[in-house]
């Protein structure tokens, strides 16, 4: 399984490749607020860059961060990616004794400020649950926030996602958990 690009209507959803290096450090400062050294962010992206084929050897998940870039002019405006996620469903539904974690498919976005609120955290993270569930035959697909990410769990609600919330504030990631089915499932 390997993601080379995937297309919506005016993204390109690619690998990270190693001229990306200013994009990937902007972008973590700016979406993650990492503020980290050019060596950490060559590794970050050496690790990426590797992850993208070791994975594919193993016939694995294509388990990565993804560039965003528009169509039509090629600008980076962010990432996207697929994540393993661990979600502990029995507190989500209400069984607090429950904690017990399952392994889930995850999704993630992020969005350069200055690009956001156009739509496009929402049309990649779209592209890349279709490429969920009509490529890799996913059954399934999470995606987790904080519960102040209202812009985030208002993109997993336009993805179709059903919201759970974490009725603890631990782990921080995981306090809103948006799910969505394989529609094609049984």
């Amino acid at each position: 399984m390997n993601i080379d690009s995937l297309e919506s209507e005016r993204l390109r959803i690619k690998p990270f490749s190693e001229g990306d290096l200013g994009h990937c450090r902007r972008f973590r400062r700016e979406v993650f607020g990492l503020d980290e050294s050019r060596g950490a962010a060559q590794r970050w992206l050496r690790w990426t860059l590797d992850s993208y084929r070791e994975l594919a050897n193993l016939g694995q998940p294509p388990y990565a961060d993804y560039a965003v870039v528009l169509k039509d002019g090629g600008g980076f405006v962010g990432s996207v990616g697929i994540v393993p996620t661990l979600v502990p469903w029995g507190a989500l539904k209400g069984n607090a004794e429950d904690s017990l974690l399952s392994p889930e498919i995850g999704l993630f976005w992020g969005i350069l400020p200055e690009y956001r609120r156009r739509g496009y955290a929402t049309e990649a993270a779209g592209a890349l649950l279709d490429y969920l569930f009509n490529e890799m035959q996913a059954r399934q697909a999470v995606a987790t926030t904080e519960r102040d990410n209202i812009a985030s769990q208002r993109i997993m609600e336009k993805l179709g996602m059903r919201l759970f919330e974490n009725p603890t504030a631990e782990p921080a990631w995981c306090q809103v958990v948006g799910f969505s089915a394989n529609p094609q499932g049984k």
